[in-house]
């Protein structure tokens, strides 16, 4: 079973890459981990009611949530299972333990979309890039229309 890592910047775009991974991978059982790439707070009083869970309730908007679920019933047979995290590091060294503590086989990234993270955010493609884990880069093309968030199923088929 496959543990494929797969950035976001909880823009329905950024699921794109990971719809390719899932079609790239074709029958194959994969646990999936999302990453968010996030800089913890710096007061002391917010790290103490500090809840990753908590934090990314706030952070995932409705469309995106809708279009994992999309892609949770599209691609049921093969997702095992499905998480988000947050990462917090800003070192390859905290890549590399995050991607060891998740046992990834391999990373998927888009080729040209650029992740637009939140504020407070930051964009992991930089240090995900010099990681030893094959590293795959998935080509789409950046779609130049409006998203609509209530018929979100045309992206992914």
């Amino acid at each position: 079973m496959k543990r494929i890592l797969v950035p976001v910047d909880f823009s329905v775009e950024s699921l794109i890459t990971l719809k390719k991974a899932l079609d790239f991978l074709g029958d194959e059982q994969i646990h999936v981990v999302l990453l968010y790439g996030e800089h913890l707070p710096d007061s002391i009083t917010e790290l103490l009611f500090y809840s990753p869970g908590e934090r990314l309730k706030k952070l995932i908007p409705p469309a995106f949530h809708e279009a994992l679920t999309i892609l949770r019933n599209r691609y049921e047979k093969q997702l095992n299972s499905l998480k988000i995290e947050l990462f917090h590091g800003t070192s390859l060294n905290a890549m590399k333990n995050f991607v060891a503590g998740y046992n990834i086989d391999q990373v998927f990234i888009p080729a040209e979309y650029t992740l637009k993270p939140l504020k407070g955010g930051f964009n992991p493609l930089g240090i995900i890039r010099r990681l030893e884990t094959p590293v795959l880069k998935m080509e789409w093309t950046k779609m130049n229309v409006y998203v609509d968030p209530h018929n979100l199923t045309h992206l992914f088929n």
